[in-house]
């Protein structure tokens, strides 16, 4: 009987703890496009700026938040094995966010066989909300042609503390970045 206590009880904490975390991910939906004429494991150093002409949400595009994206993606990149170069990148990493209006119908229908006699019908709700989009392009040094982008989008809930936005931040060009290749040694050359 304590096993089976301790058995539920356990079971309990598990779920609670998935529940909560489900909760307090962001449900962003992360893609990504490519030039596949192009070899992506042949780059090795990179730079980070912010897109040019680009109208910035004066939000999620604040120096602040500017700031943080260059960082977080300076981050990961050199976790992919890429150097910084600023002087002769190989590749040039832009990025940029934008918040869009957006609009979610819900229809109810109460139809019945007996709604004639107790009413029913078609209930239709709307809900407002803002989705946010971090985009990252990366273009080729010497012809400044995209090769890759990729992009994250979704309903975000602004974190309260600093640390939050970091890693919300990180994590989000994590997951943008996950598809691009790591840094290689070899560069396909048939030397």
């Amino acid at each position: 009987m304590k096993t089976i206590v301790k058995l539920m009880k356990s079971t309990v904490a598990v779920v609670v703890a998935g529940a909560l975390m489900i909760a307090c991910s962001q449900a962003l939906q992360v893609s990504y496009d490519y030039d596949s004429s192009v070899n992506l494991k042949q780059f090795k150093t990179f730079k980070v700026e912010a897109e040019h002409n680009m109208e910035q949400d004066p939000l999620l595009g604040s120096e602040l938040n500017r700031r943080r994206l260059g960082d977080a993606v300076v981050e990961v990149m050199e976790a992919k094995g890429y150097k910084m170069d600023t002087k002769n990148p190989d590749i040039i990493v832009r990025f940029m966010t934008d918040v869009k209006d957006r609009q979610q119908v819900r229809s109810n229908n109460m139809y019945s066989p007996y709604m004639w006699w107790y009413g029913g019908g078609n209930n239709i709700s709307t809900y407002n909300y803002q989705e946010s989009r971090f985009i990252l392009n990366i273009y080729q040094k010497n012809s400044d042609r995209m090769v890759w982008q990729g992009w994250a989008s979704g309903k975000v809930k602004a974190p309260t503390k600093k640390e939050d936005r970091e890693t919300m931040v990180k994590n989000t060009m994590t997951d943008i970045l996950k598809t691009f290749p790591q840094a290689t040694l070899d560069t396909y050359s048939r030397n």
